[in-house]
């Protein structure tokens, strides 16, 4: 969904959230990035105002939307930035652009995530029970306690963000060539979800330019850290063509 359209954009962003995340958590960040800067933002079934839908049980059912309808736009330099398991959906999205001949992103931009072929140490949430996921959301601190303690709203997300877990924990690497993009990828130094080095090897993924960010916070520290967060998104967004 459009966050924001300029009369004249110069560069187009599609951002894809976190497991269980909607558009919402990217409201706001157009007031923190250039006017010409067109930011989109993926809303997949089962939340927000598809919340009547299924969602998703393959990466292909969020992939392939999101390559539908970035094809349906009118053309433009674009960005890719996905953060937790959006950095996968983003990374993936652009493979399949790449496999499909259309045009690939200027830029992809990931974060609280580690590179796709890390697997090793990497938490399996899904298999938690309620409660077990309800303590790691809470240390996560990616749900407002006042959600936490709802169980009538917990009820309504719960099933997203475990279906959203298994689509991001069933996934499968393969090896292909690197991206021809840059890759900047942020981190947070209190993230139990990633490392250095697990971040750090996104370098791999790319064979353009490379820059990695680590900065104060969790997992979530795109929220506590959003104005540094995107200064260094704009930087890199100035590269785009």
């Amino acid at each position: 969904m459009p966050l924001h359209r300029p009369e004249r954009p110069r560069v187009r962003l599609v951002c894809v959230p976190n497991a269980g995340g909607g558009a919402a958590t990217f409201r706001g960040w157009a007031d923190l990035l250039p006017g010409d800067v067109e930011l989109w933002a993926v809303r997949s079934p089962g939340r927000e105002t598809r919340i009547a839908e299924k969602p998703p049980h393959r990466l292909s059912m969020i992939v392939d939307p999101v390559i539908d309808g970035l094809s349906r736009l009118d053309p433009l330099p674009f960005a890719l930035l996905g953060h937790s398991m959006g950095a996968l959906v983003s990374f993936a999205v652009a493979r399949r652009l790449r496999s499909r001949g259309l045009p690939a992103p200027a830029r992809l931009l990931v974060s609280g995530w580690n590179a796709p072929q890390v697997r090793d140490g990497m938490p399996r949430l899904g298999r938690l029970g309620d409660e077990d996921l309800r303590r790691v959301l809470h240390r996560l601190d990616g749900i407002p306690p006042e959600v936490l303690g709802n169980p009538e709203l917990m009820d309504l997300i719960m099933p997203v963000l475990r279906a959203d877990l298994n689509v991001a924990e069933s996934y499968v690497y393969a090896d292909e060539p690197p991206l021809a993009c840059p890759i900047s990828v942020f981190g947070g130094t209190g993230d139990p979800t990633t490392t250095a080095g697990g971040l750090g090897a996104w370098s791999a993924q790319t064979a353009s330019a490379f820059r990695l960010r680590l900065l104060p916070g969790g997992h979530f520290f795109i929220h506590t850290q959003r104005r540094a967060v995107l200064d260094a998104v704009r930087r890199d967004l100035g590269a785009c063509r």
